[in-house]
């Protein structure tokens, strides 16, 4: 199954998405929690962008690009709206920014990759 990992990675970012973070212990780090929110989604991005490709075999597409920035900018935005309406979470405009950073993040890098791996 060509994108199981994805969809363990997503599984995994829906699980800390609604999960009840009051339990856990609170951090000193300013903003750590949109630090969390951009290594979640970059991570999602390059596992998709990876699965798409098959691991850099295959050079990445246009069409690849926008299926993964819009996927996973929409995961994440269904992620914000899902937790707007849980008791023990937030939904948060600084949460979306903070996804929407980690997938430009991914997308970024695997251009940057794939340039010196497939010269123009």
């Amino acid at each position: 199954m060509k994108y199981l990992p994805t969809i363990l990675v997503c599984t995994l970012v829906l699980i800390l998405s609604v999960i009840n973070t009051g339990i856990l212990p609170k951090t000193d780090v300013p903003s750590a929690d949109k630090i969390v929110h951009t290594i979640m989604y970059f991570a999602t991005t390059m596992i998709l962008m990876l699965n798409q490709t098959s691991y850099l075999r295959e050079q990445i597409t246009k069409r690849q690009l926008y299926f993964a920035f819009l996927f996973s900018v929409g995961f994440g935005t269904l992620m914000e709206v899902i937790q707007h309406f849980l008791p023990w979470r937030s939904g948060s405009v600084y949460d979306f920014i903070a996804n929407t950073l980690g997938v430009v993040l991914a997308i970024v890098v695997i251009l940057f990759i794939t340039y010196f791996k497939y010269p123009p």
